[in-house]
């Protein structure tokens, strides 16, 4: 068994205690596995021993079980005396089409299937415990009682308000395993009460989706159309989507059906033949991952070589008409030199526009596309004498990276001094692309063609923007889609599908808790410089706050005027991290890019001094707290959360007890408040049963909600009608009365705020070793009179090989001009193979690991054996024992590798290394080591990780601009058999 296993066993963590109050005999049923225990036959089997289900006797709930899951769907509960004995989904409600009334069933996946067993595992925490060795030492931990946790904790809270005063910063960390919004509702509430909780922006899963539109489109995150309106599209693009496995929006994949029953067709641009592509697609497009910035630019070259001659007129059949060189220049800022319509905003309304709106000559994004190429400075707008560009591309071939070297206090980075291509004299031609994307540049024009030619709804996920260099594509494809005119229509639009935090008229929120919670600490002195900005009245969402996944850097150096990765942010906190309060994720560690150095920083507890974690079960962010609190899982408590792109509120009961002494997380959070002697005040929001009828009967009253809090108890959903939203669709119509809000009122190709918000957070952005192309140079509000030295970040999106990735041409000819800078040099040290991870149905991130029901699915055990749920009376987790997570390689490596099927490989780099179970299949790109993401990192005795967390592999290294994660697809790792 594993050490935590032991451990659980010695603390007497059993059975026993986690059915503390429920029938003995219910739960041993609901226990046992498919077969029933013993010989038994279970609810799943009818006494005959055919499948059709016998249903339990007892009463039945509605409810649901939210997690970061993009479902938020309802679930239906058959609960006999306190025990949950079958779960199906949303049976009762009609079931309308599109055609029929739009109004489909709320229906759950196998995740929201499986949750009987997640509630009912052996290994469940149900006791608090305190760690008395070095956290990370399972054997370390003790049973306290609640009035000692409460005691200690809140006492070790107020001794470091004491110490550190206003200056103290307390995390509650990114978590999401538990979407009811009481764990995070109790941190947020203690962190404000301390007036000490640490601002925070964007997320794990798309900060580049959010930090990118931000600045140069003016929106919170880059939104599409809602899903309703697909059916007026001629055709969808899914780039880097995978709905139909990763759960994005309730039934969207039934949406996407219905589309392609009525001959809207469906065309996929992702990395490998993913769940979604396979059933849904009718093409499908595999770019090597990381080069979509490559693959965009090329689409545009495209474009623009097939409307001009190479003497700068105009083809005699262009693909971009006279209008659509128009709507360029309406709707777009610097995608040409020159500007004919000009801005949308006034001197008066943001001061300083007239010299931000400048774009140098040969600065625009066409420019950098076409690289030598100088037919646009040749070709002018329809009807006028005015040229499009005034130079060829300024951009030069290489950029260099903003990291410590040796003249900073913190050590040197090993990338101080290498610099890596963008190709700025290049133009970016599909034959260009082919040589880094794989795709043939055939290909690559007809999708150009495609998008052009009609009128699409580019569906756009998130795994194209996780890596070192996120920024550049999210840009360019926005760009893109208003080159195609597919925006602001219906039908046509570009970006993920319209959100939905919808509960009532208006768009009103759902604010089911009521705890308030969102104060933050004061930490805008020195975290941004304005005057380093041509127009600092325009809010780029990034004064006052760190980037989320910087938080670990704020524990190693705050205070210090130091950054492992030279941010000016960071820099600026006066202040290290000192406490954690992690309720209901495993975010910390395991979902953070390189485990062992997280775990290697949070060793040191004269850094951050207390992290508290209240989960369900001792992962591995539970592992390396001081502090594991057992907390109520949903359905043991009441709540409910909105869905994902849909207009519903799924109805969470409380339908038992916690096992043991698991507690509801606002009581957990109600002794630490005790124990600072805050408790009166934390409870201002009173009874947490009580909170959500209150809140919610107060807008039924209000006229927000169409029925009550019983009615909605009794329906276990409320729906709104589905409301059609179309983004930018007034600016579309009419820009120069809707303009947006940047500060030329247009989507921003050429964005100086995009480089001047850099330069604000308190980054350099001047390379001193080299020079701009062709005598160009950049003005800024630091250099007003311009500047011809290179840049760490440009106005301009671009194409950036990733630090770890790979171009296609890597393994037809290394010497090629074209072939993968690599700059860590990670092919020196026999890293020849990439790691790539996606979000398998079989988890919402870790949420789920370790189910029995879903990993009999798609786990083998060390002889290549499907793992099984046993048949006699053991406890649902001794079958996890020399099991491993898969890991998928294209078949054609078979032989290179010695492996076959089920085969254990132990995977590698600097960061750590892992066990997994060969599946060989030619679903995946060749080259690449594929894994869904969220196994639970656990260390064998050689430090080699057993659980397969692709964490212990990825970098914690942030992207150049937003400073988002990197996981997913930059990291360099090796193979061998075991």
């Amino acid at each position: 068994m594993s050490k935590i296993s032991d451990f659980l066993t010695e603390q007497k963590i059993s059975r026993r205690n986690v059915l503390k109050g429920m029938s003995a005999a219910a739960a041993t049923a609901t226990l046992a596995g498919c077969g029933g225990g013993s010989g038994a036959k279970d609810y799943f089997e009818a006494s005959d021993g055919t499948i059709s289900p016998v249903l339990p006797e007892g009463v039945v709930v509605k409810g649901g079980t939210p997690h970061n899951c993009g479902g938020r769907c309802a679930s239906t509960y058959y609960v006999d005396e306190g025990v949950i004995k079958r779960i199906v989904t949303d049976e009762d409600n009609e079931d309308k089409s599109f055609d029929e009334g739009n109004d489909p069933q709320r229906r759950s996946c196998v995740r929201c299937h499986s949750r009987r067993e997640w509630f009912y595992r052996a290994d469940r925490l149900t006791k608090p415990l305190k760690q008395t060795g070095e956290r990370g030492d399972v054997n370390g931990f003790v049973e306290i009682s609640w009035e000692q946790a409460g005691e200690e904790i809140g006492a070790k809270l107020l001794e470091l308000k004491n110490a550190y005063g206003d200056d103290t910063l307390i995390y509650d960390g990114y978590a999401s395993g538990d979407s009811t919004d009481w764990c995070r509702g109790a941190t947020r509430r203690l962190a404000m009460m301390l007036g000490a909780r640490l601002a925070t922006r964007n997320d794990y899963s798309w900060p580049a989706i959010e930090h990118v539109p931000t600045v140069m489109t003016g929106e919170w995150v880059m939104l599409g159309n809602s899903k309703s309106d697909v059916f007026n599209a001629e055709q969808i693009v899914m780039w880097s989507y995978n709905g139909t496995e990763a759960v994005l929006g309730n039934n969207s994949s039934w949406y996407w059906t219905q589309a392609k029953e009525k001959g809207i067709g469906i065309y996929s641009v992702d990395s490998r033949v993913s769940m979604t592509s396979a059933t849904l697609a009718d093409q499908l497009m595999c770019p090597v991952p990381g080069t979509d910035g490559a693959l965009i630019m090329a689409m545009m070259y495209h474009l623009i070589d097939g409307t001009w001659d190479t003497d700068g007129s105009l083809k005699a059949n262009p693909l971009l008409s006279v209008q659509d060189i128009e709507n360029i220049d309406k709707y777009i800022h610097g995608f040409f030199d020159n500007s004919v319509v000009g801005v949308y905003h006034s001197e008066t309304e943001f001061p300083g526009i007239d010299t931000y709106k400048a774009i140098p000559a040969g600065g625009s994004l066409s420019a950098l596309i076409m690289g030598t190429d100088s037919r646009l400075t040749n070709a002018v707008y329809p009807g006028t004498t005015v040229a499009l560009n005034n130079g060829i591309s300024i951009y030069p071939e290489t950029i260099g990276y903003d990291v410590n070297g040796p003249e900073d206090f913190y050590e040197t980075d090993p990338l101080y001094g290498q610099t890596t291509n963008i190709y700025g004299q290049q133009s970016k031609s599909p034959e260009w692309a082919e040589k880094i994307t794989g795709v043939p540049a055939a290909q690559i024009r007809e999708l150009a063609e495609l998008v052009l030619q009609n009128k699409c709804t580019m569906i756009v996920s998130t795994g194209f923007q996780r890596n070192t260099e996120s920024e550049g594509p999210v840009w360019l494809l926005r760009i893109l889609s208003v080159l195609t005119g597919n925006f602001g229509a219906p039908g046509a639009s570009c970006g993920m599908l319209d959100w939905s935090y919808i509960s009532g008229p208006g768009h009103k929120m759902y604010d089911g808790t009521g705890i308030s919670g969102w104060g933050m600490a004061d930490i805008s002195d020195g975290n941004y410089d304005s005057l380093k900005r041509t127009v600092p009245s325009y809010n780029t969402g990034t004064v006052g706050s760190i980037p989320v996944f910087t938080w670990l850097d704020a524990v190693e150096n705050g205070g210090t005027g130091t950054s492992r990765w030279n941010d000016g942010q960071i820099k600026a906190l006066k202040q290290p991290l000192k406490a954690i309060l992690n309720f209901g994720g495993n975010t910390i560690l395991n979902q953070h890019g390189d485990v062992g150095l997280t775990e290697n920083i949070l060793a040191d507890k004269s850094l951050c001094e207390l992290v508290v974690t209240c989960d369900h079960f001792m992962t591995n962010s539970a592992l390396w707290s001081d502090y594991v609190l057992p907390g109520a899982m949903q359905m043991e408590k009441n709540g409910g959360p909105t869905g994902w792109h849909s207009e519903e509120i799924i109805c969470v009961q409380k339908v038992m007890d916690p096992p043991g002494d698991a507690l509801h997380e606002y009581e957990i959070g109600a002794w630490i408040a005790k124990g600072m002697g805050m408790e009166a005040s934390y409870r201002l929001a009173g009874d947490p049963e009580q909170q959500v009828a209150d809140n919610w009967n107060a807008k039924y009253e209000a006229g927000d909600y169409t029925v009550d809090y019983d009615t909605w108890k009794e329906q276990g959903i409320y729906k709104q009608p589905a409301v059609s939203v179309i983004p930018h669709q007034a600016f579309k119509t009419s820009p120069a009365s809707s303009p947006l809000s940047t500060p030329t009122g247009k989507f921003e190709a050429y964005c100086l705020n995009m480089m001047e918000d850099y330069q604000a957070r308190g980054n350099e952005n001047i390379d001193t070793t080299g020079t701009l192309a062709n005598g160009g140079t950049i003005a800024d509000a630091e250099h007003p009179e311009g500047t011809n030295v290179m840049r760490y970040v440009y106005p301009v999106p671009l194409y950036i090989p990733l630090i770890e990735g790979r171009h296609a041409i890597d393994s037809v000819d290394a010497a090629d001009a074209l072939a993968h800078p690599d700059p860590s040099g990670s092919a020196g040290k026999g890293y020849t193979f990439n790691l790539h991870t996606w979000h398998m149905m079989y988890r919402s991130h870790s949420t789920l690991n370790k189910v029995a029901y879903l990993n009999e699915l798609y786990k083998q055990d060390s002889d290549g054996r499907k793992t099984f749920i046993p048949s006699d009376n053991t406890t649902l987790n001794t079958w996890e024992n020399d099991v491993y997570e898969p890991v998928w390689i294209n078949s054609d490596h078979s032989s290179e590798l010695g492996i076959q099927d089920g085969d254990v490989v132990k995977i590698a780099n600097d960061r750590g290394a892992i066990y997994a179970s060969v599946v060989l299949t030619q679903t995946v790109p060749k080259h690449y080591l594929c894994i869904g993401q969220g196994g639970w990192r656990q260390l064998d005795e050689n430090g080699v990780d057993i659980g397969g967390c692709a964490n212990t592999l990825t970098q914690a290294r942030p992207s150049r601009i937003c400073r988002g994660m990197t996981s997913a697809t930059d990291a360099k790792v090796k193979i061998t058999k075991v």
